[in-house]
């Protein structure tokens, strides 16, 4: 069944800090995808149009940002890469490039006018519809790949090196330009800190999982997650089919990465699930059905991103299936106490358009988090938190009942699977952390002042300000000083943790 865009919205009532909100929505995205400008098909703005297209309500495509990505490419190696031509991704006009790639055995040329990543974002993005751009960092070889998302120049730090990659982040912080998201890409726990394999293998693939080597950010999971955790909100529990030329009909993923996202959950990390289909061909949202749900107030990149910064994500088999997780009626994502052996509120609110009397099975996973030492760490499995499955029917907001508090500073997310094999994975709720992140409904929440760069603009605001929300992330300036020749604006700033 065809389904406007609109159609697909949820209207969700959020319970946050103790007073309920119905201005929030559910929409459906994919953060991850390549183009001709890497080692992928089609130009930046088809992708954008496709995937605008297939009905996704925001979508990235994120190039590899170093000069060896064309090095598994089969069809095709012509240099076209934004690290060869940074103007590729944030030029001001067109580029040509020569494009190459093999059919039947001959080589093939031609001339291709290049609208680049920022500008093709900004052309497609509508009332309707949010592009979102990035790029993915680093090598599966060099400790893995990362989705640095809302990064407007070319990232040039070595492959592997994290801490370069951190400081390269926090310069943007510092210069009061838009914070990017950093998101863990097609995570490998067990092939990257418990692989068995020849003892050359194991020194090349082990202890180096996103700069967790010694001498980087790591050994210990404790010190990673403390400088990688301002930035680090996301992971991918979906990812593919990368190399897919068609659509899979009915496709359902026979690995997923949930073992990876519980794993890095009892490491302390907090962050929530997302899904890319990685696309190397011209699929974009269309390969599959896979998506990433997020709430949010309203289609704009600066909502996106807050849903992203506050974990207020799902992930999701079917492109409408929606799941949201409440515990003692704090959504996902939240942080917040309950007593030692007090039952948990624990209730899931489920819709699908299509499928409104669909049976489900529902199960809640919970760990305590407890940062290990890499080199000996818990090769932890979702599996280890799992409790017994509730069965229920329908769209609606059901209970879970026997889930008890512990002491112990514990997640709990849940996973449901629909009566067709259809899946959907919720963001956690963080239970009695001690140093819980700071949630507040900024878009960023990192300093005390923040302006626009328009030259009209006047004014500055205070953190928390509701204006920050409508300055779009493209013109966001922040700091903790104030800009000179401005006044503080005249809005009712609400301090955090009391909405």
């Amino acid at each position: 069944m065809k389904l406007s865009v609109f159609s697909l919205l949820l209207f969700v009532s959020l319970r946050m800090y103790g007073q309920a909100d119905t201005s929030y929505k559910v929409y459906f995205g994919l953060l991850h995808a390549h183009s001709m400008i890497c080692d992928g098909s089609g130009t930046p703005e088809e992708a954008y149009s496709a995937a605008k297209a297939a009905g996704l309500h925001f979508f990235a495509l994120t190039p590899h940002n170093h000069d060896a990505a064309e090095s598994g490419a089969k069809e095709r190696k012509d240099d076209v890469l934004i690290a060869r031509k940074p103007e590729l991704y944030n030029g001001n006009s067109n580029v040509t490039v020569t494009r190459k790639w093999k059919e039947e055995g001959v080589t093939r040329t031609e001339q291709v006018s290049v609208k680049p990543v920022l500008k093709a974002a900004k052309a497609t993005t509508n009332s309707n519809f949010v592009a979102l751009y990035g790029q993915e960092f680093s090598t599966i070889s060099s400790s893995n790949h990362v989705n640095v998302l809302g990064i407007d120049h070319l990232l040039e730090v070595e492959n592997g090196d994290f801490k370069g990659l951190i400081a390269e982040v926090k310069k943007a912080q510092q210069s009061g330009t838009f914070i990017p998201v950093i998101q863990l890409n097609h995570p490998d726990v067990s092939e990257d800190l418990f692989y068995h394999g020849s003892s050359a293998t194991v020194l090349k693939n082990m202890h180096n999982d996103y700069g967790i080597d010694e001498g980087d950010l790591g050994p210990h999971f404790n010190d990673w997650v403390r400088v990688m955790q301002p930035y680090t909100h996301l992971i991918e529990v979906l990812s593919g089919p990368a190399m897919a030329k068609t659509r899979i009909e009915n496709y359902r993923y026979h690995q997923t990465h949930e073992n990876d996202y519980f794993f890095y959950l009892m490491q302390g990390l907090h962050v929530a699930p997302s899904a890319g289909q990685d696309n190397h061909y011209k699929t974009w949202g269309t390969v599959n059905d896979a998506r990433t749900g997020i709430i949010a107030r309203d289609l704009s990149a600066t909502s996106i991103y807050d849903a992203f910064r506050k974990h207020r994500t799902f992930v999701s088999e079917d492109k409408n299936l929606s799941v949201v997780l409440y515990v003692n009626n704090a959504v996902m994502g939240s942080s917040i106490t309950a007593a030692e052996e007090t039952e948990l509120d624990i209730k899931a609110l489920i819709r699908d358009a299509d499928e409104p009397t669909a049976d489900y099975e529902i199960y809640v996973y919970a760990g305590e988090m407890n940062a290990e030492l890499s080199t000996a760490a818990t090769n932890w499995k979702a599996s280890d938190g799992r409790y017994d499955k509730v069965e229920v029917r329908g769209n609606g907001l059901h209970s879970i009942r026997g889930v008890f508090g512990t002491k112990a500073p514990t997640f709990y997310y849940i996973k449901v699977v629909q009566g067709n094999g259809d899946r959907a994975w919720t963001a956690p709720v963080w239970v009695n952390e001690t140093h819980a992140p700071l949630h507040t409904d900024s878009a960023v929440t990192t300093a005390t002042y923040y302006w626009t760069s328009s030259a009209s603009s006047r004014v500055y605001h205070l953190a928390g300000c509701s204006a920050v929300e409508r300055i779009k992330p493209e013109n966001l300036h922040s700091g903790n000083t104030p800009p000179e020749g401005r006044t503080q604006h005249a809005c009712n700033v609400t301090a955090p943790g009391s909405h």
